[in-house]
């Protein structure tokens, strides 16, 4: 998930009405920002996704962001998040970073202390904005140094050809050389070479999307072969237009290649969607049991960088889980 793309309306209105930030339809209520939660393209969608991100300002609006979409997650039985956050967009426009990494660390102690989650952080580079990946990556030792779980470096934004990989290729390395995983975006507005650039300059340890990638078999099967996970975000890839519907969608063709993958929810009030949904979908258009959806549960606990301590346990409520439905059946 994307911190900034998880604040529901309500929390963005207040944080609006703070900061003294207009956001589309917010004029009619939490109800007319609520109708502006749907677009017709992905520029329509970037442009309430920065609107929203300008409400973040000080250390209470980063706090209270994420211990609000820790609030809903924890509604959805999650235990653990990972967040990409874009630190950057907010520096640029006049943020303080320390205050902003002040407001991510309360806002994490909050979800933990309040909600029982769990979070990691994923600093992530705008890809038209290559001159904002140093920076980003002290931001992250910066972070890291204050006790914060950051545990890779993502790129997100446009994608395509006149965004090339090489400007983040040394950002990417000093990432990695730093300890950090490589967690970019590809293979969602471009194509199949954009998850290769992915693992091949950026050292790809893990995918967000890279669907298109089952346009090019033979990379396919090396994305298989070489056993980097996808975290899959179907709701996401239909509300901007990339697929049509779950019949069109790739997941069963990257589950057949042998791919590993897991199901995420990206952005979920900015596309109507909760994880549970995303769940519940895709079970009835796939036909999974009970043991099916464990496994792919289990498969997020294994694509993350959680502590071991910590995914032990979730394992186990897993098991539970599983247990209990198949006393039902």
């Amino acid at each position: 998930m994307h911190l900034e793309g998880s604040i529901g309306p309500e929390l963005a209105m207040q944080l609006a009405t703070r900061r003294g930030v207009e956001l589309p339809g917010a004029s009619e209520g939490v109800e007319g920002l609520r109708a502006a939660y749907r677009y017709a393209n992905f520029q329509d969608f970037i442009r309430l996704y920065v609107a929203i991100s300008r409400c973040l300002c000080e250390a209470e609006d980063f706090a209270d962001a994420v211990a609000g979409v820790a609030h809903a997650a924890a509604d959805e039985g999650v235990r653990y998040a990972e967040y990409t956050f874009t630190p950057m967009t907010h520096v640029a426009r006049g943020v303080d970073p320390e205050r902003m990494l002040e407001g991510l660390a309360q806002g994490r102690a909050r979800a933990r202390a309040e909600h029982g989650v769990e979070i990691g952080w994923v600093f992530d580079v705008v890809r038209s904005f290559p001159d904002q990946g140093m920076p980003t990556v002290e931001l992250m030792l910066r972070a890291r140094a204050m006790g914060e779980a950051v545990v890779g470096l993502g790129v997100g934004g446009p994608e395509g050809p006149q965004w090339p990989a090489a400007a983040l290729v040394p950002v990417f390395a000093r990432a990695k050389a730093e300890g950090f995983a490589a967690l970019p975006h590809a293979g969602e507005q471009d194509g199949p070479a954009s998850v290769a650039a992915a693992i091949d300059e950026f050292g790809a340890d893990r995918i967000g999307h890279g669907v298109r990638v089952v346009e090019e078999p033979a990379l396919l099967a090396r994305v298989a072969e070489l056993g980097i996970p996808l975290e899959l975000c179907p709701s996401s890839n239909l509300v901007l237009g990339f697929y049509p519907d779950l019949a069109a969608h790739p997941l069963a063709a990257l589950d057949a290649a042998g791919v590993k993958w897991s199901i995420n929810s990206d952005d979920p009030p900015l596309f109507g969607t909760t994880l549970t949904n995303e769940y519940l979908r895709c079970a009835r258009h796939y036909g999974w049991d009970a043991h099916r959806i464990h496994a792919i549960a289990r498969a997020a606990v294994e694509h993350s960088y959680l502590q071991a301590s910590t995914a032990n346990e979730i394992c186990s409520a897993q098991d539970d889980w599983l247990r209990a439905q198949l006393e039902r059946a």
